[in-house]
């Protein structure tokens, strides 16, 4: 009787982690804007953040002060297509997702109680705490856009219109499909893989030897951009002129992507 009364007491008595003093920091991976989110524990709490962020944009503010407690959460965000808002309709979307989050030592300073909140194109979402100023972004959408346009703007420019961000939103849904499709996240590999389907051919990865590929260099980071780079002459002619017969290539769930539309090409 008294062992299971120890027991009882002990299993009572079990106290949740509480973060309390925290900030939040958010990286936006969606090839949407992410316009806002609220992150609630199972005891009222509430924290909130987002700021209208576009494709590969986050940040936060490091003053404090909320509070969280436990180590399961809900998330919810809401977050819209720019290349659909108008004055009239901002063609909004909401979503959430559960995050579980073990306890975790809590900092003593309170500037580095930090809560970094990862919003991930398949609509899950991580945490890390305590974290940091994301200096690194886990799927390098931003780096992709500027590598893009440092080496190919006068190609791009010929190619796409540009207007209000419709460039960096059009390469956000690029890299977003080579993570859902292949999870690709090195950068070298984005870098290819944007390049290949912006001004090359949009169905590259269709070609059986791009994705032969694909598939042997899954999971060993920039084998995939040191590959393509090596294309014997004959594929590149082959992407080039689009005439090859194409093998079934992976599906992005329904809803992940913006609407497929027909990409139009400034000059004819």
């Amino acid at each position: 009787m008294a062992v299971l009364l120890v027991l009882s007491a002990t299993a009572c008595g079990k106290s949740e982690p509480t973060y309390s003093g925290i900030s939040l920091m958010y990286q936006n991976y969606l090839p949407y804007n992410l316009d806002s989110f609220t992150i609630s524990d199972a005891y009222g709490n509430k924290a909130s953040g987002g700021a209208d962020s576009p494709p590969g944009g986050g940040g936060g503010r490091l003053s404090c002060c909320y509070k969280l407690k436990g180590t399961e959460f809900t998330v919810k965000w809401d977050y819209y297509d720019a290349d659909k808002w108008t004055m009239e309709n901002s063609h909004v979307q909401h979503a959430e997702a559960k995050v579980s989050m073990p306890p975790s030592p809590v900092p003593e300073k309170v500037g580095t109680r930090i809560f970094e909140v990862h919003f991930y194109p398949d609509h899950h979402v991580e945490f890390q705490f305590p974290g940091g100023l994301l200096d690194d972004s886990r799927i390098p959408i931003v780096d992709v856009s500027r590598w893009m346009s440092e080496h190919y703007q006068e190609q791009l420019d010929r190619e796409f219109d540009d207007t209000d961000g419709q460039l960096h939103r059009r390469i956000a849904r690029v890299v977003v499909a080579a993570w859902l499709k292949y999870h690709l996240s090195d950068r070298n590999d984005l870098e290819q893989y944007a390049y290949f389907t912006l001004l090359v051919n949009d169905r590259f990865d269709a070609h059986p030897e791009v994705q032969r590929i694909l598939q042997a260099d899954r999971g060993n980071p920039g084998a995939f951009a040191k590959a393509v780079q090596g294309l014997p002459k004959d594929v590149v002619s082959e992407l080039s002129s689009d005439h090859f017969k194409p093998v079934v290539v992976p599906a992005v769930p329904h809803g992940l992507l913006p609407p497929s539309r027909t990409e139009e090409k400034k000059h004819g």
